[in-house]
């Protein structure tokens, strides 16, 4: 055998180290390491174990990180709509509820609204224990009441009665309460002007044989009868009680 084995390579030997002799022994196949300085090419990867990991707590760049909101940005607990802003169930939607007219008065929700207009009241709606019946809020009260002293002042003034054709004419839809009271005026202001015509008339007629003058007394007694009347019917209604106003038909109801 040779002493110089044969190198593959096809024939071809491999550049030995200098100072190589046979003599140093067998030693580990020559590999050139980089020169100092040198840079690997671009694009070249770098050796399994070479790459640095990073360092804890160090989270490598996502593109699309940010995209999406993290745990903590949710809409918070309480920022959302709580449960007594939602409508409730059966709520109307937009559209007035059934009733006598204007939802605004009170006793548009009574026992009074049920009575078909026009129609005979029961007797539960007059005097102090009709409360109920009718369940008049203030602010009905003192329209009434002052339906009734307008009225009263017809036979001082002589044009109070055209204030509680008004008053009438505006809340006999929207309010039982109020359209009973002004009925009630109107119909005795009727009554008043009917007596009050037959009165002077007869009056008038009779003073030819000396006994007319004695007739035409009664008109002040008649006017101080009205009064009285309307301010028993004013205080009933500011107390939130029907009245019927005696010796007066129902020509307005």
């Amino acid at each position: 055998m040779s002493d110089n084995p044969q190198q593959p390579n096809n024939g071809q030997s491999q550049p030995m180290p200098p100072n190589y002799s046979p003599q140093s022994g067998s030693q580990q196949p020559y590999t050139q390491q980089p020169q100092q300085g040198s840079q690997p090419h671009q694009g070249s990867q770098p050796r399994y174990g070479s790459q640095q990991n990073p360092g804890y707590g160090s989270q490598p760049q996502n593109p699309q990180q940010g995209s999406q909101p993290g745990y903590g940005s949710q809409q918070a607990y309480g920022s959302q709509p709580g449960y007594g802003s939602q409508q409730p169930y059966g709520a109307p939607q937009g559209q007035p509820q059934p009733g006598y007219g204007f939802q605004g008065a009170s006793s548009a929700q009574s026992a009074a609204a049920g009575v078909p207009m026009g129609a005979e009241l029961p007797d539960a709606a007059y005097g102090p224990n009709s409360l109920g019946f009718w369940n008049a809020d203030q602010s009905e009260r003192t329209t009434a009441l002052w339906s009734h002293l307008a009225h009263a002042a017809t036979y001082v003034v002589g044009v109070g009665w055209i204030v509680t054709l008004i008053l009438f004419i505006i809340n006999k839809d929207k309010s039982p309460f109020l359209r009973h009271h002004g009925a009630q005026s109107l119909n005795l202001l009727i009554i008043g002007v009917i007596a009050g015509f037959g009165i002077g008339l007869i009056g008038g007629i009779l003073s030819i044989v000396g006994i007319g003058l004695l007739i035409l007394l009664l008109l002040p007694v008649l006017s101080i009868y009205m009064i009285v009347i309307e301010i028993i019917a004013g205080t009933a209604a500011n107390r939130g009680e029907g009245y019927r106003i005696p010796m007066t038909p129902n020509w307005v109801k």
